[in-house]
């Protein structure tokens, strides 16, 4: 991931930490503006990094972050 990459990456997470937040506040509205800021840059982030490159990345923190099965 280039410096860029991560740059946007930062504002995915923290656009979606504060679409969270907004919901559990009962601050609906705010949260939906919210949400449309998070998916314009999911969207950059996906751009910046093709669609199957970014497709790998998601599905790769996935794994590392889930649950281990027995």
């Amino acid at each position: 991931m280039t410096h860029e990459q991560s740059l946007i990456f930062r504002k995915v997470l923290d656009t979606n930490w504060e679409v969270k937040e907004l919901k559990e506040s009962g601050k609906w509205q705010e949260a939906l503006e919210k949400v449309k800021e998070h998916n314009s840059h999911v969207e950059e982030l996906k751009s910046a990094m093709g669609a199957g490159a970014y497709d790998n990345f998601i599905n790769m923190g996935r794994k590392m972050f889930a649950p281990k099965s027995d």
